[in-house]
């Protein structure tokens, strides 16, 4: 299944100079929710952006694009193929 993937280092240019607590009041989600989306992927205490984080950061900075901070891990049509072959998880 496709996970939405934090882009860190385009995240990391557009929070620069903002501490921890700053970037999770501005997303208004906890520091721990920053925290854990930070965390390497193979970490098991790794959480991919959730819907708060992904709303949070989108209205706490309205001229960024979903698309220039987010990513699929899958692309769609591998994801298509795998719903028309039934491999899917």
């Amino acid at each position: 299944m496709a996970s939405i993937k934090l882009n860190h280092q385009f995240f990391s240019k557009l929070t620069q100079g903002l501490k921890d607590n700053e970037i999770a009041k501005k997303l208004n989600i906890s520091t721990v929710q920053l925290w854990r989306v930070r965390l390497p992927d193979h970490d098991p205490r790794h959480n991919d952006p959730g819907v708060d984080f992904i709303a949070g950061l989108l209205k706490a900075f309205p001229s960024v694009k979903f698309e220039d901070v987010f990513f699929l891990d899958t692309p769609l049509r591998s994801r298509k193929e795998e719903l028309s072959t039934g491999t899917d998880g």
